[in-house]
């Protein structure tokens, strides 16, 4: 049986989405605007052709409109990160950690949310940021840039406090507790913690090193990715896609926009960890700047990669998947944690006919039009907690008309059997891509969460989720029962 995983995280994000800020300090994102390159240093004359991989060239029609840099070549695979731990796998928050140890420059991490505390994910972060303090102030000739370590939470509705900085706050806390000042002159050390100021909220993880090492993911700092027997764990599967190169720029720049839109944690000189709660506040972002090299272009391989983005007032990350999904000529293997119509269809298992393919969300209709041109198409995804009734809907839903138009061999989808948080494609089995976006209503549009994906053609990358996605649909998963009302459902 899978874990039946609390609930309030999902009933606070529909919370945010239908009060706005009602739960937490969020202000609506009237003119954000579009997202701002980075002004990069390209010492190697980097300089990326158009692609001829079909795939390849979707991705950078999108990622490169409005001349936009392009980033996509010159890149490497470097692994994915994975939750939770096991016996012969350290989990992507220990993998993360070590990371942190080894910066030379800079350290840029955003999640949506943060367990702090001892025995915690943001424990494990805090303790990295502490040795790597420790290395700067010993040694500070071997950073000659000196250190910058910033980090970004996405603004998840907070019960707690009016002002919505208890996850900041905690996360400054445990820091303080550890003996990591926010400014160290003497080791030319900076570190800085800001909150994503607008509604909905942020959902994107990520982190980079140096500008030059770019993880996507989609796990959160929270105690449910720790293995089952850690307090609060529950097994949670989800995972990040690691790149070295230039791609990791484009991550700079994503969160240098989460940043410029968020509000900074200050304390008084001085402040203790027990007093950090209560004398420290939320105010305006410091401009986000960057040491030399963490600005640097810096070639790492062959791959192309291409981050995804998306928030209010910039939709390059809808676009990017539509396109993708319009260029599939043979497969789409979806480990999709929710695969779900809008909110009216929630319940559409009861009456389809209420939900037409003209009204469904642009993702389901997308994985459709493939079906019609030939493509098959394998779901994974969950049947517990908030999502297993709007699940059950999209996989109905889908079904039905695949029926009717003839295409019912074309689609598959199972149940996993434990717990699952992961966003992952894999498209004609020659590009993946990972990150936090779901197929689900509040990952998209003019008013969905801020998003992002890493999407890479490296065949050693491709494979290793291929192989994943192959082990759980073969062993780790039940198919989705037909709805009753499928036996009245005629083909074409």
């Amino acid at each position: 049986m899978v874990a039946r995983l609390p609930v309030l995280r999902s009933l606070l994000l529909l919370s945010g989405l239908t009060l706005g800020g009602a739960t937490g300090a969020s202000e609506f994102p009237l003119g954000l605007g579009g997202v701002k390159a980075v002004p990069s240093l390209n010492p190697s004359g980097i300089s990326c052709p158009a692609p001829t991989d079909p795939l390849e060239l979707a991705l950078w029609r999108v990622t490169t409109q409005g001349g936009r840099p392009d980033h996509s070549c010159a890149n490497a695979f470097v692994g994915f990160l994975r939750t939770p731990r096991t016996a012969t796998q350290l989990d992507a928050f220990d993998v993360t950690a070590g990371q942190i140890r080894e910066a030379r420059a800079e350290v840029l991490i955003a999640s949506m949310e943060w367990s702090a505390g001892e025995g915690h994910p943001g424990w494990t972060f805090a303790s990295a940021v502490r040795d790597l303090y420790a290395r700067v102030r010993a040694n500070p000739a071997n950073y000659p840039g000196g250190m910058t370590v910033r980090v970004e939470l996405g603004g998840f509705p907070d019960l707690r406090r009016p002002d919505g900085a208890t996850q900041p706050l905690k996360l400054v806390r445990d820091l303080t507790r550890l003996g990591v000042p926010l400014n160290d002159a003497a080791a030319n050390w900076h570190l800085a913690v800001a909150n994503y100021r607008y509604f909905p909220h942020s959902h994107v993880k990520l982190h980079i090193i140096d500008g030059q090492d770019l993880t996507v993911a989609g796990y959160n700092y929270t105690d449910l990715h720790l293995p089952g027997t850690a307090p609060g764990g529950h097994n949670l599967h989800d995972l990040g896609l690691r790149m070295r190169g230039p791609v990791a720029q484009d991550g700079v720049a994503v969160f240098d926009d989460l940043w410029r839109h968020s509000q900074q944690v200050s304390c008084p000189e001085g402040t203790g960890a027990d007093a950090v709660m209560r004398d420290c506040t939320l105010g305006p972002a410091e401009a986000a700047t960057h040491p030399t090299l963490a600005r640097t272009l810096t070639p790492a391989g062959g791959a192309r990669a291409f981050l995804l983005y998306r928030r209010p007032s910039f939709d390059e990350g809808d676009q990017a998947h539509l396109a993708l999904l319009g260029a599939a000529r043979q497969s789409l293997d979806l480990m999709q944690a929710e695969f779900s119509p809008s909110f009216p269809c929630w319940y559409a298992f009861q009456n389809p006919d209420a939900c037409p393919a003209g009204e469904w969300p642009p993702y389901l209709r997308a994985v459709l039009g493939a079906m019609e041109r030939g493509v098959r198409v394998r779901v994974l995804l969950v049947d517990y907690g908030i999502d297993r009734l709007p699940n059950r809907s999209g996989i109905a839903l889908v079904r039905l008309e695949a029926r009717r138009r003839g295409l019912e061999d074309r689609f598959e989808a199972r149940y996993v059997t434990f717990a699952m948080h992961t966003k992952a494609m894999t498209v004609d089995d020659r590009l993946v891509l990972a990150g936090s976006q779901n197929f689900h209503f509040a990952s998209w549009g003019p008013l969905g969460l801020n998003e992002a994906m890493l999407a890479t053609t490296d065949p050693a990358a491709v494979a290793e989720q291929r192989s994943s996605f192959g082990d759980v649909w073969l062993h780790h998963s039940r198919e989705v029962p037909p709805e009753w009302w499928m036996r009245n459902v005629r083909g074409p």
